[in-house]
């Protein structure tokens, strides 16, 4: 497969009272497309930072990140602002719906801020709903939906613009066991058949075991990766992954 994220000598400092404070140090990753890619790491370890290094949502101090062809510290901030909408899709924990709006209105968002017509909006935020299983609850504002639901839509106004990376943020962990397991499908399928590069950032074990790497973060660096074929993951415990 061919790399769509390339991450080389990444350096993220902070100045904290006339000190430098490194949150990354000398990453360096390379993502296929169509890889389906966990990140691990405990709190301060660097781990969001490179989670919105690749998403865009941050630059590097020093280093390369590209996805694809385009170098991402090159743009400016209108064609970075772009380049997310267009090709990035995000879901996030706490599911960012907007209450006011029904699930078909807010999977239409991203398509209007691309200018995208009413008409056409509407028929593409129908379609990713129903491909969600949510395509009887379009008309429903987020306070009529369960949590699961909320973050099914959340995944579709992601895949509204068709991107070619998925980036995950703790996905499941407001959700119960059977709403998780469901989101992880869709995940796992959107990889597999569609060819979609999912990220994600969680230390859900059962979405770790439907991944194809992990990326251990630790102290802002790259503590270790392995493959998940090589590894056993159960709850509660992942095996065969030495240090």
């Amino acid at each position: 497969m061919a790399a769509i994220v390339t991450v080389q000598g990444v350096d993220k400092i902070y100045r904290s009272g006339g000190e430098e404070v490194y949150a990354l140090r000398g990453i360096d990753l390379v993502i296929e497309q169509g890889e389906y890619l966990a990140i691990m790491g405990p709190s301060g370890s660097g781990k969001s930072t490179l989670f919105n290094m690749i998403g865009a949502l941050d630059r590097p101090s020093h280093g390369s990140i590209m996805v694809g062809p385009v170098s991402l510290p090159a743009l400016r901030s209108r064609e970075l602002a772009y380049f997310r909408c267009r090709h990035i899709g995000y879901v996030f924990q706490s599911y960012n719906l907007i209450a006011s709006l029904t699930a078909l209105e807010n999977v239409m968002l991203p398509l209007t801020f691309l200018g995208t017509d009413d008409a056409a909006a509407r028929r593409r935020a129908a379609e990713v709903l129903d491909f969600v299983g949510l395509g009887e609850r379009m008309d429903h504002t987020p306070g009529q939906l369960s949590g699961g639901q909320q973050q099914r839509v959340a995944i579709a106004r992601a895949l509204a613009n068709d991107p070619s990376i998925l980036l995950a943020d703790e996905p499941t962990a407001n959700l119960d066991v059977k709403t998780g397991e469901m989101v992880i499908e869709i995940f796992k399928k959107l990889s597999r058949e569609r060819g979609i590069t999912v990220i994600s950032a969680t230390h859900d074990h059962k979405m770790l075991a439907v991944s194809d790497r992990i990326v251990w973060i630790k102290g802002g660096q790259v503590d270790k990766i392995r493959k998940v074929s090589e590894m056993h993951i159960s709850t509660g415990s992942i095996g065969g992954a030495p240090g």
